[in-house]
């Protein structure tokens, strides 16, 4: 974006320079017609760009001023999974924050991915969470404002890095935080891919740091024998790890508007997940 306002400078210092500094001369003509030319065409990019991003045009217009700023944005990049039985979704516990979620984290950074995502977006690593143990290169990364939109649609489409979304699930249900389905029963999984929720920039409270948070949001389809395992488990009911909660309940993020109480917090990313759309609340 600066490269093009220096090119527009240019383009119009040449069409001043040529109309008052270079009037009788038989180069003038010349000179402000190129300087018309060039800014002619920065126009016509500069309208392309913004009809091909009409639809993410406010995120490009606050990024560009984040850029001017010199200012960095962290990222967060995971995967949701939504698996219901009856009308109620399974969610997690949060081990970091304590509330629940939906089976999901972030995606990993994997060995390939560092070197490109240093060299080419000029990252660095999120210093305020741990990056040890289950945490170990989460998909959390500051990227400089000016490098934002290059680097989502580096990562939108999918080249160079994690797209498996089978770690967290086994990780989260099967073998590591909790081992509440059978490897038996559970070997794979089918999931159809119902699209993509992403916060606008926005500042964290209590990190004093610009965030994009991008989820991307699976709907697990069961076999006959996997939705049976799962029917199981929700008989089994709630505990300390686990919640089966509907949808009224993840919209009030755990307040249950028929008895009036605070159940268990419920983070607002699955409130999202659920509508398909980020909010405030």
């Amino acid at each position: 974006m600066i490269r093009r306002i220096i090119q527009a400078l240019i383009a119009i210092g040449f069409i001043v320079y040529g109309y008052f500094k270079m009037a009788g001369s038989e180069y003038q003509k010349d000179v402000v017609v190129f300087g018309i030319i060039g800014l002619a065409t920065l126009l016509e990019l500069l309208i392309e760009h913004l009809i091909i991003n009409r639809k993410r045009l406010i995120l490009l217009l606050y990024v560009y001023y984040l850029a001017v700023k010199k200012e960095n944005i962290r990222f967060s990049m995971s995967y949701l999974y939504i698996i219901k039985v009856d009308d109620e979704y399974l969610l997690v516990r949060n081990s970091n924050y304590g509330h629940y979620q939906l089976v999901g984290g972030k995606y990993k950074r994997l060995k390939g991915t560092q070197s490109l995502l240093k060299e080419k977006f000029e990252a660095m690593d999120d210093l305020k969470l741990p990056n040890k143990n289950l945490m170990k290169d989460d998909f959390a990364i500051f990227i400089p404002a000016k490098n934002a939109i290059k680097f989502l649609d580096w990562f939108n489409e999918g080249k160079n890095r994690e797209i498996n979304h089978w770690r967290e699930f086994y990780e989260e249900l099967i073998e590591g935080k909790g081992k509440l389905l059978s490897k038996e029963k559970f070997p794979y999984v089918n999931y159809n891919l119902l699209g993509r929720v992403m916060t606008p920039v926005k500042k964290t409270p209590g990190w004093d740091c610009y965030e994009i948070l991008q989820y991307d949001i699976l709907e697990l389809l069961p076999n006959q024998e996997q939705y049976t395992e799962l029917l199981d488990l929700k008989n089994q009911g709630d505990s300390n790890y686990i919640k089966w909660a509907d949808r009224e309940l993840i919209n009030c993020l755990g307040h249950d508007k028929r008895t009036m109480t605070k159940l268990y917090d419920i983070g607002h990313h699955t409130k999202w997940a659920l509508n398909m759309k980020w909010s405030k609340d």
